[in-house]
């Protein structure tokens, strides 16, 4: 029966030669064993090397290391290719940078003022609604839940009209801001919370 050597396994004993590594050696330094070495990395190379790659990144950067090689130069001298991430440009989607004041639900009225605290978002463009129309509102609270949670901010634009399921940033005395749904019913409009 005859045994063929891949390529892989003999480009990483060329350079395990070239290095005066023993199998024993590549493993200590890999954090494994010489079994591994031998059974897995030099027996089935391609299939050891991507699940390292995939699975376990920091053994394979040690492998690397060991073996003095660029993740570039691996894959030249062993033949083996590693998927590099694909970024599709065209699912970008370009944003705006927006500048306006934040308050807390809960927190009381409103105060536009300069003392007021102010947050800096990176959102798409929000055609037709000036930054002068937008405040920010920090959720307080499980009131709605699962649709916002507590620390969630929420952007609103001033000048929208009320319509039914929206939700919407109310001042109510006594209570301070308050983020709830909006419904119409007989005729009259009410506040909802997602989780009652």
């Amino acid at each position: 029966m005859v045994s063929t050597v891949p390529s892989a396994a003999m480009a990483i004993r060329r350079r395990m030669k070239e290095l005066g590594l023993s199998q024993k050696d590549l493993g200590n330094l890999v954090g494994r064993s010489q079994a591994w070495v031998s059974q897995e990395l030099l027996k089935s190379p391609e299939h050891t090397i991507r699940h390292l790659w995939a699975k376990e990144p920091e053994t394979f950067t040690r492998l690397l290391h060991a073996l003095q090689w660029t993740p570039e130069e691996f894959s030249q001298a062993t033949g083996i290719r590693f998927p590099s991430p694909v970024v599709d440009s065209s699912s970008f989607i370009p944003t705006t940078r927006y500048r306006m004041p934040i308050i807390e639900a809960g927190a009381g009225p409103p105060m536009w003022n300069e003392n007021a605290e102010y947050i800096t978002l990176d959102l798409p463009e929000l055609r037709g609604k000036g930054e002068r129309e937008l405040f920010a509102v920090r959720v307080k609270g499980d009131s709605m839940e699962p649709t916002l949670t507590d620390g969630d901010v929420v952007v609103f634009w001033t000048e929208g009209a009320p319509e039914p399921g929206r939700v919407v940033a109310v001042h109510v005395h006594w209570d301070g801001v308050v983020i709830k749904r909006l419904q119409r019913y007989n005729g009259s409009w009410y506040l909802y919370s997602d989780n009652p």
